[in-house]
């Protein structure tokens, strides 16, 4: 198998609609920070490839049903991907889009919106956003890493028991909480 490195940048590259996860939905709508992960591997003839997808990377919790505020790893940081969890669900909307990236802990990689009229909220975890694109960048962690399986849920599974997936974190400000108009 070979390597791939995932990198959420630091800067953000526009906004998206969100809500207060998990008891804050009578807060209303507000608007977080997109940011863009890059995905670096090799193909199969050993040359470079990337591609960028728009993820979340902050989110707005609220707990109490009654305020908010925006949560998320902002410190420079990097993990190696712990597991492929196939039986994830998300939990703020729906999603047909299933599984999950165990980055550590409770912090994941997971589907996201696909479009502007779907409402996501996230505590932190990094939400791959576009039409099909938590999909789309499986695919492409299959296509570079090239793992043993005979079906993708044995592949995904290879690759997140395998370690040579990491991520890395840019620093990054943890944006205000901004109510969406």
């Amino acid at each position: 198998m070979r390597n791939v490195s995932l990198t959420v940048g630091g800067a953000p590259i526009g906004e998206s609609r969100t809500w207060a996860y998990p008891n804050g939905a009578a807060l209303g709508k507000f608007l977080i920070a997109t940011y863009k992960l890059t995905v670096a591997g090799t193909d199969s003839d050993r040359k470079p490839v990337t591609a960028t997808f728009s993820v979340f990377r902050f989110g707005v919790e609220s707990k109490d049903g009654r305020t908010a505020h925006v949560v998320g790893l902002a410190d420079q940081q990097t993990h190696a991907i712990k597991a492929w969890d196939p039986t994830y669900r998300v939990h703020s909307a729906r999603s047909p889009e299933n599984g999950a990236w165990q980055v550590y802990g409770n912090f994941l990689i997971h589907d996201g919106p696909d479009n502007d009229t779907e409402l996501f909220a996230t505590i932190g975890c990094v939400e791959i956003m576009g039409p099909q694109g938590f999909s789309k960048f499986n695919n492409l962690l299959i296509s570079l890493m090239d793992p043993p399986g005979s079906n993708d849920d044995q592949k995904l599974a290879a690759i997140g028991r395998s370690g040579q997936l990491k991520i890395t974190y840019e620093r990054a400000t943890r944006p205000p909480l901004k109510k969406a108009p």
